[in-house]
């Protein structure tokens, strides 16, 4: 994935980042910090989706296994009112359970942590891309 091209491409979209877990927080806050234009971050889906309720985002990543309200459930909720809303979602789990559910779930994909920068990277290319054709 050529940064510069997703630069480009990323640079007049908002992002919504909802993780828990401090370390990766910091890491990919600077990154997405780079190639976004605006970046909101939630330490847990509950105020993800507070956040979510106040403005629209061009893209959601989320955790799934967060305190108070986790990733699927605000997911969920999100999709209940903007059933079009493009969702990345993260996590070191993958039990069936979370997948099943993840299926009913209009995502637009999901990424097993720990997560392939390159792999992340292209996602997101992928995703905004979309956004951008529609």
């Amino acid at each position: 994935m050529n940064i510069k091209i997703l630069k480009e491409q990323t640079k007049e979209l908002t992002l919504l980042y909802v993780e828990d877990n401090e370390q990766l927080k910091n890491v990919k806050l600077e990154m997405f910090n780079e190639i976004f234009k605006k970046v909101v971050y939630a330490e847990n889906g509950y105020e993800g989706l507070m956040k979510y309720q106040n403005e629209s985002f061009d893209l959601v990543i989320t955790d799934i296994n967060m305190p108070v309200m986790d990733g699927l459930e605000m997911v969920e909720k999100i999709q209940k009112v903007y059933p079009s809303q493009v969702v990345i979602v993260l996590s070191a789990y993958a039990e069936i359970e979370y997948l099943t559910k993840l299926s009913k779930l209009n995502i637009f994909c999901f990424l097993t942590k720990p997560v392939d920068m390159k792999k992340l990277l292209q996602k997101i290319y992928d995703s905004t891309s979309r956004k951008i054709a529609a």
